[in-house]
């Protein structure tokens, strides 16, 4: 492996005072995919306090350094080097009671998730692989280290972990570890909100992600219990489809009759962003909405504007509501400049001020007048609107 220039001269500095210091988990799962990885972590047998003595003459960061992580910064970038370890209990099941530093590599590596996360490297010594992971990652297997249960117990975040590796690398879950997820899904229930949404967010974007529900859709429910008795569109189309269209066309289908509500509660329990779900929510209501011709396209861009009218045609679309030309329509009539909100008209409220119009009777005209365009049954030209407004006045 190629590796950055810090994180070799963590590891020959390490190596220098008689300590093994590897790169370990997803950056080295990652290089045998083939991907670049996004960061590295070092692993080493020197404790916190060798460490600091090792790096004394470069700045370091006690990021955790009770749980035996240094952060040594080289050339302005950080490198997170954790001791070997031993955990504890996991009472809360997700986090360990207490931590055992340890010199051996084999115990640090046992404690780690998945076999595929559980590979290390450095020039020296090659790849260390004491649970077959290249193997797995060959058949492209998510097989958790060790005993199964044991590994979702102490740490109940594991679970979606496991699925969301599934999904976003198409790897099948390996039976036991599957057998043990579903045993143990209970326990997500102690996740925080936080942490079960980045994972979720993570899961539906994932290549194999329709599997990976339709296999594990009783734990998805554990998660979001407005997805209970899960139903899912035909996969060719999900599949095509942008994660945010995936996740709410889930909603449309499991909950028919309420899916805008079923959404917002879904994702105020999750605590996710509030673009996120008022985008969702505004989607769904679109739904009702009728998209057979230009004036109900252009009712759909008032009511929605650009972004979410996009989103209702590609949700209509993935649900088979409406054919994907209709989306082509849409993108002309924008281009074409159609008129869909009161900047894009050819009168103010200033002019409505004018004609003695006042308070809140202005955004009614000017709404009025909006509609009328988009039915096509006025033209957006100034002297026939203000026309038309003087006409709405009089009756």
């Amino acid at each position: 492996m190629n590796l950055p220039k810090g994180v070799e001269f963590i590891i020959n500095r390490l190596d220098e005072r008689n300590h093994r210091a590897d790169i370990v988990g997803g950056c080295v799962r990652d290089f045998l995919l083939g991907k670049e990885p996004n960061d590295y972590d070092i692993t080493t047998d020197a404790t916190p306090e060798e460490m600091r003595d090792i790096f004394s003459d470069v700045r370091t960061v006690d990021t955790g350094i009770k749980h035996g992580t240094l952060t040594v910064m080289y050339d302005g970038e950080p490198y997170e080097i954790t001791t070997y370890r031993l955990e504890g209990e996991y009472s809360d099941n997700r986090h360990p009671d207490s931590v055992y530093f340890t010199r051996k590599l084999s115990e640090d590596l046992s404690r780690r998730d998945f076999t595929v996360n559980a590979m290390c490297y450095n020039h020296k010594d090659g790849f260390t692989d004491m649970f077959s992971g290249k193997e797995d990652l060959e058949n492209r297997i998510i097989r958790a280290v060790g005993d199964p249960e044991k590994r979702f117990t102490e740490d109940a975040l594991r679970i979606l972990r496991a699925l969301r590796f599934a999904a976003t690398l198409d790897f099948t879950i390996e039976p036991e570890t599957s057998y043990a997820i579903h045993k143990t899904s209970h326990l997500l229930k102690r996740v925080s909100a936080e942490r079960i949404y980045a994972e979720w967010r993570k899961l539906i974007s994932g290549i194999g992600a329709y599997r990976i529900l339709a296999e594990y859709a009783e734990v998805i429910e554990v998660i979001i219990p407005e997805l209970t008795g899960l139903k899912l569109p035909a996969k060719p189309l999900f599949d095509e489809a942008e994660a945010e269209i995936r996740e709410l066309s889930l909603f449309a289908l499991t909950d028919k009759n309420n899916a805008p509500n079923s959404f917002t509660s879904a994702m105020l329990a999750l605590k996710c962003d509030n673009r996120h779900r008022n985008f969702g929510k505004l989607v769904l209501d679109g739904l009702k909405m009728k998209t057979d011709s230009v004036p109900e396209l252009t009712r759909l861009l008032i009511a929605a504007g650009e972004d979410g009218a996009m989103g209702v045609l590609d949700l209509k679309i993935l649900l088979e509501i409406c054919p994907p030309e209709r989306k082509q329509t849409l993108k002309e009539l924008l281009k074409g400049g159609v008129c869909y909100r009161i900047s894009d008209m050819k009168i103010s409220g200033n002019e409505l001020l004018e004609l003695g119009i006042k308070g809140k009777s202005i955004g009614e005209n000017l709404s009025r007048l909006l509609y009328l365009i988009a039915d096509g049954k006025l033209e957006n030209e100034r002297k026939k609107l203000l026309e038309a407004v003087s006409r709405m006045e009089e009756n």
